[in-house]
């Protein structure tokens, strides 16, 4: 059996981190692991985590992510049957506040203007004593575009393919940061925009990760009464994540039982339940359905503030598209690609996304999910050569549109809210 040069990478978003162990011969992945981010605790976006590091300094969420990685990688590689002495190589990819708090940098300077982050990486910097590993490995940081486009996207970017792509085009991550990219001619228009975690499950009152128990998939019958979804692993309904939020926002909105303002019509919270399982598809009901008994005490739900917050997500989506249309001086119709990436770019029904208005209808016929890009990226850096030099002509071929006082994302925010 021919000796495995092993390697990692590692995905570190703001809700979850993905690392992967992977044999840099052959590019086999040997193990993925994922786990939820453990500085969720201290606020579920970055700008929560920014604000930690100025009241409270640094050193805290640097410990935690620090401490999370070198457990998950010691767990990944006794999965893999290999010693972390072995590791010849990692990659870190995340948003450029995760980059800082990993790095040990304080991200503080990112939260006021003009949000000048101590780095942009693009770098190797020495491991960290708790990672067990050679003194001769570094850790490589893909290189950020600007405080809120981070490394996480030009790996992403890397991964999709775009270096190639000749034509208008469209990179989503939906993720807590919503990062949006457009490449015409030859540039990559970027920008970032506050949509939090609702997409991901997080500060959702019944939202959770795509995990077992979690509701992925909400579909109407044919005369939108009753409600049919799947469970992860099957089983008893614990959650809404982020692909059945989406479709289940959309449902309500073609039930009726959301209004165009998003207000949810009748009551504050809409119970989904099951009466029939087949095959880890449910036949369900809402608690809004007037002929139908009470819904029992454990049913999920989402509230009125749910779709609040779903709602907010959206249009702070969709504004970005827009902003990054105007600024390149196309529209929709000159798109033939949108990419979606990110967990829950992979696994959403696009029709659904469409029905909220994540992003226009027109851009249905060209969207693909691409999977977790930035992972995807991070992997790629192992094994090519030549990707280093790669992520930095996407960098430098990047134009950083900042949001935060921009009164044309602001219009165009108002506009999106609705339905």
């Amino acid at each position: 059996m021919p000796r495995i040069v092993p390697g990692a990478a590692v995905d570190i978003g703001t809700t979850t981190v993905v690392l992967y162990i992977v044999d840099t011969k052959s590019g086999k992945k040997l193990v993925t692991l994922s786990r939820l981010n453990e500085q969720s605790r201290y606020g579920a976006d970055v700008t929560s985590r920014i604000e930690h590091t100025i009241t409270q300094d640094h050193s805290l969420l640097t410990e935690l992510i620090r401490q999370q990685i070198s457990s998950m990688l010691n767990e990944a590689c006794e999965l893999a049957k290999i010693d972390p002495h072995r590791i010849s190589k990692i990659t870190l990819v995340g948003n450029t506040v995760m980059q800082h708090l990993v790095a040990d940098f304080s991200p503080a300077s990112m939260g006021s203007v003009p949000f000048n982050p101590h780095s942009l990486f693009g770098e190797s910097l020495e491991a960290w004593p708790e990672l067990k590993l050679r003194k001769k490995v570094s850790l490589y940081y893909t290189p950020a575009v600007s405080g809120f486009v981070g490394g996480d996207i030009t790996a992403g970017l890397l991964a999709a393919g775009f270096e190639s792509i000749d034509y208008p085009a469209l990179f989503l991550d939906i993720g807590t940061n919503g990062e949006i990219v457009l490449k015409h001619n030859g540039t990559y228009y970027c920008c970032a925009t506050a949509a939090g975690p609702a997409f991901e499950g997080a500060e959702i009152e019944m939202g959770m990760v795509a995990d077992n128990g979690a509701i992925s998939r909400v579909k109407l019958s044919g005369d939108k009464r009753v409600i049919g979804y799947s469970v992860i692993g099957g089983g008893e309904p614990k959650g809404f994540c982020g692909s059945g939020l989406i479709d289940l926002l959309a449902a309500l909105l073609d039930k009726g039982d959301v209004d165009e303002t998003g207000r949810l019509v009748s009551g504050d919270k809409f119970y989904v339940y099951s009466d029939v399982v087949a095959m880890g598809s449910r036949k369900g009901r809402s608690s809004l359905d007037s002929e139908v008994s009470a819904p029992p005490k454990s049913a999920p739900y989402v509230t009125a503030e749910d779709v609040r917050k779903l709602q907010l997500a959206k249009a702070a989506i969709a504004a970005g598209v827009d902003v990054l249309l105007h600024y390149a001086g196309i529209n929709e119709s000159d798109i033939r690609l949108l990419a979606l990436a990110g967990g829950i770019g992979s696994f959403l029904d696009t029709a659904s996304a469409a029905r909220i208005g994540l992003f226009d209808k027109k851009l249905l016929p060209v969207s693909y999910p691409v999977g977790n890009a930035a992972g995807e990226g991070a992997v790629l850096t192992l094994l090519e050569k030549d990707a280093k030099e790669r992520l930095e002509t996407i960098r430098a071929k990047c134009e950083y549109i900042d949001l935060s006082a921009n009164a044309f994302f602001n219009d165009r925010f108002v506009e999106r809210m609705g339905f």
